[in-house]
């Protein structure tokens, strides 16, 4: 039975897929390939193989990841490392950050001036990854030929209350909370 088919029983899903699974098909994305679009390429081949259920557990894990790093400290980082950040931008910049691994993501998720160590990862790259996160939701509509959405049953709470204890027209707030990053991008 293709997926086409399997779709029609499938009943919206809530399960992120296991972090250990999830990290190893981002690590061997970054193993295989030279850049973002690679990088895209790798995990669209890797989620094609998959289940239904598989591929929306990634992307509900890549949502909660995201979700994970809504903070003003990671704002912070992105706005210094992107010279500003929007709202779409810092979505973009979190899906970076998941892109770049799980070490690289725990390491920033506790303190964001530690992706001073990512500041040269790929030249022509940049520190957002828009297509990142819809990675998933085109598996799944070229498999089903469905929307995603429609399947996900999402028990994450999204935060998206921020209180900023930085401000983008004062250079020291934003060099107290990323000394580093900002040693590198400011100076």
């Amino acid at each position: 039975m293709n997926k086409k088919e399997l779709v029609k029983d499938l009943k919206p899903y809530s399960t992120l897929m296991n972090e250990e699974q999830y990290w190893a098909i981002i690590e061997a994305s970054l193993e295989n390939s030279k850049d973002q679009s690679g990088q895209s390429e790798y995990i669209t081949k890797v989620l094609e193989k998959l289940t239904l259920e598989e591929i929306i557990g990634f992307s509900l894990t890549t949502s909660h990841l995201t979700n994970e790093i809504y903070s003003s400290h990671m704002w912070c980082a992105g706005y210094i490392m992107n010279s500003g950040c929007s709202d779409d931008g810092f979505m973009d910049f979190r899906d970076w950050v998941v892109s770049r691994g799980k070490e690289v993501y725990y390491k920033a998720k506790d303190n964001p001036d530690t992706l001073i160590s990512e500041v040269n990862f790929g030249e022509g790259e940049y520190y957002s990854f828009e297509c990142f996160e819809s990675v998933a939701w085109d598996v799944f509509e070229k498999e089903t030929g469905e929307e995603i959405f429609e399947y996900k049953d999402s028990l994450i709470e999204y935060n998206d209350d921020i209180t900023f204890d930085w401000e983008e027209d004062d250079d020291e707030s934003m060099q107290v909370i990323c000394p580093q990053l900002y040693a590198y991008f400011e100076e």
